[in-house]
C-alpha cells in the first residue's frame, strides 16, 4: 500500500570563498562539496542494491577511497592556522561514506562509520565551524542511520534514529520538524501501530498551523502529510475494522493532496491512493482511469517497482469487479518484476492477492499452492535477518498469508495440516525474543567465535558478488556459496532452539496426553472487506489419540467481538472501570458466546477434563471460564448462572507448541521447593520523568513532569503474609523494591510475585510498566522492554496489579502487556488481571489461590478453586467482575512450596481476621486509585 520511502535531506554544506589557504583549498578539491559523490542518501543507495545498479559499483568503491582521503586531508590542518569554518566539510565526509558503504551493502562497516562520525563531533574538535553545524549534523546522521535500518528490516531502530533525529531538530526549524514528524508516523504505520502513527500525523498538522505554515506557502509539505494521512485510513480500515465512512475520508484526503502536489511523483503517490480509495467505495471507471495513469507514469519512467505495486492494486481492482482472468494475468506480470527485482514484501502481497483470487474462485489446491509460495516468501525474508531484528519486523502484517493457508486446508478437510499451518502464524515474536535473549546471553565464547566468522565469510562473499566483472560460474558458485553460511548462520544462531524446535501436531497430541488435558485452538476467521466471503471459522480440538476441526459456521472476529462489548461498559470503553455499572456483567452475551465458542466443542471434552484454551482475536479480553453455560435467571441474575468455571479447570496459551513447555525447572512438583521473592511498594511520593537514555520512538519531545500516586496501604500487609506463609520467601517492600533488587531476585526465584501500580497502555506494549521504588541507579518504572532482555526459566510469576494481562492485542500474540513481558523473560506461567477487580476479591482470591498451591494443586485447579470458594463465601458479589479478571496463561503444573510451621492462613484465628480487614482497606483505595491512574495516562506515557 505505501509507495513513499523515507525522505532524507542533506545537510547542506555553507560555500566558502576563493581566497583560502591553499592547504584547506587542496582538501577541498578532493572533499564531496567540489566533488559530487556518484551516491547519495535517499533512493540512490537502495538502487544499488538491484541486479542492474545506476553506478558501476567499482566507481562508488574508487570514490569511497577519495571521500576518505579528502578526510584525512582535513584532519591534518592545523585548525588554529585556518579562518574559514570547515567542520561541516570533515562531517560532510563521513555521512558520504556512510551512504557509498551501505550502497556496497556493507551494512556493518557502515554503522561503525556512523558511530565513528558522532564519536568525532563529541569530542568538541577545535575547528572552526558555522553556527549550528554541531547540532545540526548530529541530527542528520541519526536521520541518514535511521533510513538505513528503514531500507533493511530494522523499523524498530528506524524509529529510534528518527524519534532522535526529531528530538535534535531546533524548534524553530519547523519545516524540518513536520518532515520528522511525518518520517515517525510512517514507521509506526509500517510496524502497523496506527495509533501512534495518527498521533504524529496530528502532531505535525498541528504544528504547521501554529506556524501558519499554509497549504498555500508550502504545498509540497501539506501534499505529503495528506498522502499519509489517506494511506493510512486505507491500510487501518482494510487491516482492521471495514469503514466506508473512513475510505470517503480517504478519498477526499488524496483528492486534495493531487491539488497541492508539485512534484509528479507526489501526484502519482496520491493518484494511486484515490484510486484504491474509489475502488473500495465502488467508482470503477475513476479507479481504473487512475490506476492507468500511474501504470503510464511508471513505464515512462522505467520505474518497475512503482509498475509492479500498480500492476497489484489494477489486480485487485479485477477482483472487486470479477474480471478473474485478467486478474491473475496482471498478478503475475507483478510478481514476475518483483522477483526480478527481489522485493520480498512485494512478493508476498502478490502471492496473498493470488492466493485470494483463487479462493474466490473455489480453486482451493491452487489457492493453497499460492500461499504455500507466501509462506516461503516470509521464511525466506526471516531469514535474512538477524535476531534482534526478528524482534522489530511487524509480524502482524505478515499473518493473512498463513491465515488463508489454514483456510484453503480446512476447505480440503486437512485438520491436521490446518492446524500446523495456524500454530506457526502464533506466538512467532514471543520465540524469536526469546531466541534474541539466548543469543545474546547463552553462546559459549567458542560458539560465539563460529558465528561472527560465518558472519565475516558471509559478508566477504557479498562483496565478491558485488563486483562487476564475474563470470555465469563464478557467481552461481559465490550465490550457492551465500546460502549455504546463512543455512550454517542460522543453525548457529538457534542453537537451542534447534535441540527443541516447534513441536509437531503428534508431539503436541502426545504431551497434552501426559499432562491429561484437552487442548482447544480456534481460528477465528475475518471476511475480506468488499469481496463475498462467508467466514470459515473452526476450532481445533486435540487430545491425546484425536484431532477434530469442529467448524463454528457464520462465527468471525467482528461478530465475536460485538458480543465482548455488550459484556460490560468496561469492555467497550476502557475509562469504564471507575464507573459502579462496569460492575454488572451482562449474562446474555457471556451466553452467547459459550454457545458460539464452547458449546460446539463441548460434546468432544471429557468431563470435568483441564482444558488449555488458545484464543483468537477478541477472544483474549474474555475469561474463559467466565462464559456461561446457564442463566436461567435473567441478565444480571449472577446467583442462578453456571459457568465454564463450574465443569472444569481452564488454562489459556498463546499457540498449541507453547502448551507443550513442560521442560524441568527447580520449582516442578517434583524436585525441591520453589523460592517465592515478593515485590511491594506501598507509598509514591512522586514520580520522577523517565531518564533520556531509556529508549524512545515518541514523537513528543515534551519532558514528563513529576507524578504523584495514591498509596497503597495494603500492599505492606500482603508482602508481609506473604513472607509468613511460606518459608523461604524473599520479600521486597518500598525502599528495598528496587530494579536492581528485582534484577537479582528474578535470577533466582522460582515465583515472582509483584504488587504495586501498574501502568499499562491501550496502544503499544513497550509502555507497560510497573512501579517499582527509585534508588540511585533506576528511576523505578520496570518497562516491557527491560524485561525482554532477561531469559530463564521462570515456573510462575504473579502480577497483581491492575490490568496486568492487558496491552496491545497483536495478531498472533494476544494482548502484549506484563504478563507477556514474563513469558518473553522465561515464565512457565503467569497469572494476571483483566480488569481491576477493586474489593475484597483480589484478597481473598489470592490467600486461597496460594494455599491451593501450597497444597500440590496444579496451577489451574488452585486457581479455579480459589474462584469457587471466593463465590460460595462472597453471595453478595456473585457478578463475575469480581471473581473472574485473574487468568493463568502458560504450564498449569503444580509447585512444591514449603509453608512456614504451622502458618496455615486458616488457623491464624484473630491475626488472620485482622489482616484481612487491613487488606480488605488497602483494595478499597486500589480500586479508588484507578481514577489516578486514568489521570496519570493522560499526563505521561513511559517511552516506547
Amino acid at each position: 500500500m505505501l509507495v513513499v520511502l523515507l525522505a532524507t535531506s542533506l545537510l547542506v554544506v555553507p560555500p566558502f570563498s576563493v581566497d583560502a589557504a591553499d592547504d584547506l583549498d587542496a582538501c577541498l578539491r578532493q572533499a564531496p562539496v567540489q566533488s559530487p559523490p556518484p551516491i547519495n542518501w535517499g533512493e540512490g543507495v537502495p538502487q544499488m542494491w538491484s541486479s542492474t545498479p545506476p553506478v558501476p559499483r567499482d566507481t562508488v568503491r574508487a570514490y569511497l577511497s577519495q571521500v576518505r582521503a579528502a578526510r584525512a586531508c582535513f584532519r591534518t590542518l592545523d585548525p588554529s592556522r585556518v579562518e574559514r569554518p570547515y567542520l561541516g566539510n570533515i562531517m560532510r565526509t563521513f555521512q558520504v561514506e556512510t551512504a557509498l558503504l551501505a550502497a556496497l551493502r556493507r551494512f556493518a562497516d557502515a554503522f561503525e562509520t556512523f558511530e565513528d562520525a558522532r564519536s568525532y563531533l563529541n569530542a568538541a574538535p577545535n575547528i572552526p565551524s558555522a553556527e549550528g553545524t554541531r547540532t545540526g549534523w548530529i541530527r542528520a546522521l541519526h536521520q541518514d542511520q535511521g533510513f538505513l535500518h528503514f531500507r533493511i528490516g530494522n523499523l524498530s531502530a528506524s524509529i529510534t534514529h528518527y524519534s532522535t533525529a526529531l528530538r535534535k531538530t531546533s524548534e524553530h526549524e519547523v519545516g524540518l520538524r513536520v518532515t520528522h514528524l511525518l518520517d515517525v508516523g510512517l514507521l509506526h504505520q509500517y510496524t502497523q501501530d496506527y495509533q501512534s502513527a495518527r498521533r504524529c500525523y496530528t502532531r505535525a498538522r498541528r504544528l504547521a498551523r501554529e506556524h501558519d505554515r499554509t497549504s498555500e506557502e508550502h504545498p509540497s509539505e501539506w501534499a505529503r502529510l495528506l498522502y499519509l494521512q489517506a494511506n493510512l485510513l486505507l491500510e487501518e480500515t482494510l487491516n482492521t475494522e471495514f469503514d466506508r465512512a473512513s475510505l470517503r475520508r480517504a478519498r477526499d484526503l488524496a483528492r486534495k493532496g493531487r491539488s497541492l502536489a508539485t512534484s509528479s511523483d507526489r501526484r502519482i503517490d496520491l493518484a494511486l491512493a484515490l484510486s484504491e480509495s474509489l475502488g473500495y467505495l465502488g467508482s470503477f471507471d475513476r479507479a481504473y482511469a487512475l490506476n492507468a495513469e500511474v501504470r503510464r507514469y511508471a513505464q515512462a519512467r522505467d520505474d518497475a517497482q512503482l509498475r509492479a505495486f500498480a500492476l497489484l492494486k489494477l489486480g485487485v481492482l479485477h477482483m472487486q469487479t470479477e474480471r478473474w482472468t485478467e486478474a491473475e494475468s496482471v498478478l503475475n506480470t507483478s510478481l514476475a518484476i518483483a522477483e526480478r527485482m527481489g522485493n520480498l514484501d512485494q512478493q508476498r502481497r502478490i502471492r496473498r492477492g493470488l492466493g485470494r483470487l483463487h479462493e474466490l474462485q473455489q480453486n482451493w489446491a491452487t489457492a493453497e499452492d499460492q500461499y504455500r509460495a507466501g509462506v516461503a516468501v516470509i521464511k525466506r525474508y526471516r531469514e535474512s535477518l538477524t535476531a534482534t531484528q526478528w524482534a522489530s519486523t511487524a509480524f502482524a502484517q505478515w499473518r493473512d498469508v498463513h491465515r488463508g493457508l489454514v483456510r484453503t486446508l480446512l476447505a480440503q478437510n486437512q485438520p491436521r495440516a490446518a492446524l500446523a499451518a495456524l500454530d506457526r502464524t502464533r506466538a512467532r515474536y514471543l520465540r524469536d525474543l526469546r531466541t534474541r535473549n539466548r543469543v545474546a546471553t547463552q553462546l559459549s565464547p567458542a560458539t560465539r567465535a563460529r558465528f561472527d566468522s560465518l558472519g565475516r565469510a558471509l559478508t566477504d562473499v557479498r562483496n565478491r558478488l558485488g563486483t562487476d566483472s564475474l563470470s555465469d560460474a563464478t557467481e552461481a558458485a559465490l550465490r550457492a556459496r551465500k546460502a549455504s553460511l546463512m543455512a550454517n548462520r542460522q543453525r548457529v544462531l538457534r542453537l537451542d532452539s534447534a535441540r527443541t524446535p516447534r513441536p509437531s501436531v503428534d508431539e503436541i497430541a502426545a504431551s497434552i496426553a501426559q499432562q491429561d488435558r484437552t487442548l482447544v485452538s480456534y481460528f477465528l476467521d475475518d471476511p475480506w472487506p468488499v469481496y463475498d466471503r462467508p467466514p470459515r471459522s473452526a476450532a481445533f480440538v486435540l487430545t491425546g489419540d484425536t484431532l477434530q476441526a469442529v467448524a463454528l459456521p457464520g462465527l468471525s472476529q467482528d461478530s465475536i467481538r460485538a458480543h465482548v462489548n455488550t459484556i460490560s461498559s468496561l469492555f467497550a470503553d476502557r475509562q469504564a472501570s471507575r464507573s459502579i455499572s462496569a460492575m454488572h456483567f451482562d449474562l446474555r452475551p457471556l451466553r452467547a458466546l459459550h454457545d458460539h465458542l464452547y458449546a460446539p466443542v463441548a460434546a468432544h471434552l471429557p468431563d470435568g477434563q483441564p482444558l488449555t484454551v488458545i484464543p483468537d482475536g477478541p477472544m483474549f479480553h474474555v475469561p474463559f471460564s467466565m462464559l456461561a453455560t446457564a442463566a436461567p435467571g435473567g441478565r444480571y441474575d449472577h446467583e442462578q448462572a453456571r459457568f465454564v468455571l463450574h465443569e472444569r479447570p481452564t488454562a489459556l496459551d498463546l499457540s498449541a507448541s507453547l502448551a507443550t513447555d513442560t521442560s524441568a525447572t527447580r520449582g516442578d512438583a517434583a524436585s525441591s521447593s520453589s523460592d517465592l521473592a515478593a515485590f511491594g511498594v506501598s507509598s509514591f511520593d512522586s514520580l520522577r520523568p523517565p531518564p533520556p537514555s531509556l529508549p524512545s520512538s515518541r514523537a513528543d519531545t515534551t519532558a514528563a513532569s513529576s507524578l504523584s500516586l495514591p498509596p497503597l496501604p495494603g500492599v505492606r500487609s500482603e508482602i508481609n503474609a506473604l513472607d509468613r506463609l511460606f518459608d523461604d520467601a524473599k520479600t521486597f517492600l518500598d525502599e528495598q523494591a528496587t530494579e536492581p533488587a528485582f534484577a537479582a531476585a528474578s535470577q533466582e526465584a522460582d515465583v515472582l510475585h509483584l504488587a504495586s501500580h501498574a501502568l499499562v497502555s491501550p496502544s503499544s506494549s513497550l509502555r507497560n510498566a510497573f512501579l517499582l521504588h527509585p534508588d540511585s541507579s533506576s528511576d523505578g518504572l520496570l518497562f516491557l522492554h527491560e524485561l525482554q532482555t532477561r531469559d530463564r526459566a521462570l515456573p510462575l510469576a504473579v502480577l497483581s496489579g491492575c490490568n496486568t494481562a492487558r496491552g496491545t492485542l497483536r495478531g498472533g500474540e494476544g494482548m502484549a502487556g506484563l504478563q507477556y513481558a514474563f513469558r518473553i523473560m522465561g515464565a512457565q506461567s503467569t497469572v494476571s488481571n483483566l480488569w481491576p477487580t477493586a474489593d475484597r476479591s483480589s484478597v481473598a482470591l489470592m490467600e486461597s489461590f496460594y494455599e491451593n498451591l501450597r497444597a500440590g494443586q496444579p496451577k489451574d485447579q488452585a486457581l479455579r478453586q480459589a474462584k469457587l470458594t471466593y463465590l460460595e463465601n462472597h453471595p453478595d458479589n456473585l457478578s463475575p467482575f469480581f471473581w473472574a479478571s485473574a487468568v493463568l496463561y502458560g504450564s498449569p503444573r503444580p509447585l512444591q512450596m514449603n509453608a512456614s510451621d504451622g502458618s496455615s492462613l486458616r488457623t491464624w484465628g484473630p491475626v488472620a481476621l485482622a489482616l484481612l480487614v487491613v487488606l480488605l482497606g488497602w483494595s478499597i483505595v486500589r480500586f479508588r486509585s484507578q481514577l489516578g491512574l486514568d489521570a496519570l495516562h493522560q499526563q505521561k506515557t513511559p517511552p516506547v
